[in-house]
């Protein structure tokens, strides 16, 4: 069940007709201006005060606890592993052993080039 609001999220003066959470065009963009609600972190589940109304899911470093700072310690070194994992992969294609271009996004490639992509293909279509 959805509550409605009565009275303005700023001032508190009764709401009418369309109105859902302020009175006013004004009213609106203080409330904007306020600090963001608190957010829980995606690492440690503790609360936080978010330093912008952006996606930030995550304590600030400088200001969490020693157990969030080494969570995301944690969490940068994984991903340095998985980035170093990357640079050393090299070219399916047969014959071929150059390393792969990866562009840090989406899916990593498997071929250097659409020529070695087309004889693995064909190679194994032979078989």
């Amino acid at each position: 069940m959805v509550v409605q609001e009565t009275h303005c999220a700023h001032c508190g003066d009764p709401l009418t007709g369309r109105q859902r959470r302020t009175c006013s065009p004004r009213c609106r963009k203080a409330v904007q201006r306020s600090a963001p609600a608190l957010r829980t972190c995606k690492l440690c589940r503790q609360p936080f005060q978010p330093s912008g109304p952006g996606r930030q899911s995550i304590c600030p470093y400088d200001d969490a606890d020693d157990f969030c700072q080494g969570l995301q310690d944690d969490q940068e070194d994984a991903e340095a592993a998985r980035l170093a994992a990357r640079e050393e992969a090299v070219c399916e294609g047969p014959e071929c052993s150059s390393p792969l271009p990866y562009a840090g996004r989406g899916r990593p490639p498997r071929f250097c080039s659409s020529s070695c992509r087309t004889r693995a293909y064909r190679r194994e279509a032979r078989s």
